[in-house]
């Protein structure tokens, strides 16, 4: 009994020093239709284990008093997987939902971040990623077209842009709202409809709708919170809580842009359907995912 219980306490322990870690996220809503909308969620991880085949999303709803109230989890199904600087990442999409003319959160939990140098109480903290969105007619949220970087350069001006753009940016803002992109919190839960932030440091972080710029001189890892809100005629349509982590490393090994323009692809819908190779060919007003031949990929929406 005494060895089972030895052998139980050691599969234990290898487990945890080596579950996996959300590196960073975000999560995205693609309207093709006022009756036809999908969640995507977009993570990135470290490279143990890999990430499951289906994941859940909280769905919550406003109330008449302005409150919102949990409706259930939704499940999304992984449609891509690949590698950004050594880490892995991977999409999920729901199936269609038809939701009510309302506001909606959709929250995404993980347990747990991993070690930060500029937070104290990131081990047993959940990483919360959100997205609150207003189901009205032709509202889809921004989107990530190319992740931001994880590992950044010691003792340099580490600069992510262009932001935002159609093709080659980080963001792609489809519907043509005003947005803004700002430094915001690293999460550690959600309890009675309040985000709770973690105790962190001092940053090194600047974020605006130009660029994000990251300058450090202490090797390490480093998590930050940022959000995207989006306004049309005077009116808050969505609100995205992203959360990313930064590895300072002391070379600029991994610290690169993908050059796509002469790779072959396979182009798919956000149901993971095979829309072929042409980008022409593909309907107006969608979101696709398009896979190049080096393992890499990214979303687009063609306009």
């Amino acid at each position: 009994m005494k060895k089972l219980i030895l052998l139980l306490s050691l599969i234990l322990s290898t487990f945890v020093t080596k579950a996996s870690h959300i590196m960073g996220g975000i999560i995205q809503v693609s309207q093709t239709s006022y009756d036809s909308t999908s969640i995507g969620l977009y993570i990135i991880s470290d490279q143990f284990p890999t990430m499951p085949s289906s994941v859940s999303v909280q769905r919550w709803e406003m109330n008449s008093q302005g409150w919102y109230v949990y409706d259930g989890n939704i499940t999304l199904d992984k449609i891509t997987s690949s590698t950004h600087q050594g880490y892995n990442t991977t999409m999920y999409v729901s199936d269609y939902l038809n939701l009510d003319s309302n506001k909606y959160r959709f929250i995404y939990t993980n347990c747990c971040w991993g070690s930060l140098n500029n937070s104290s109480n990131t081990s047993n903290s959940e990483v919360v990623i959100s997205t609150d969105y207003w189901h009205v007619q032709n509202n889809t949220t921004p989107f990530m077209e190319q992740p931001l970087w994880i590992n950044v350069e010691q003792n340099a001006v580490n600069s992510m842009k262009p932001i935002w753009g159609i093709f080659n940016c980080h963001f792609t803002n489809p519907d043509g709202d005003s947005v803004n992109l700002y430094m915001s919190e690293i999460y550690s839960s959600y309890s009675n409809g309040v985000f709770v932030p973690q105790v962190q440091t001092s940053t090194n972080v600047l974020a605006d709708n130009d660029s994000i710029t990251f300058v450090g001189t202490n090797l390490g890892t480093y998590g930050y919170g940022f959000q995207i809100d989006k306004y049309r005629n005077g009116y808050l349509m969505t609100t995205q809580r992203i959360q990313w982590t930064f590895k300072l490393v002391s070379s600029t090994l991994g610290i690169e842009e993908l050059t796509t323009e002469s790779m072959e692809y396979e182009i798919y819908d956000w149901m993971g359907r095979y829309m072929g190779k042409d980008i022409k060919s593909l309907n107006n007003g969608g979101l696709y995912v398009i896979r190049y031949s080096n393992g890499t990929s990214e979303k687009i929406y063609k306009l």
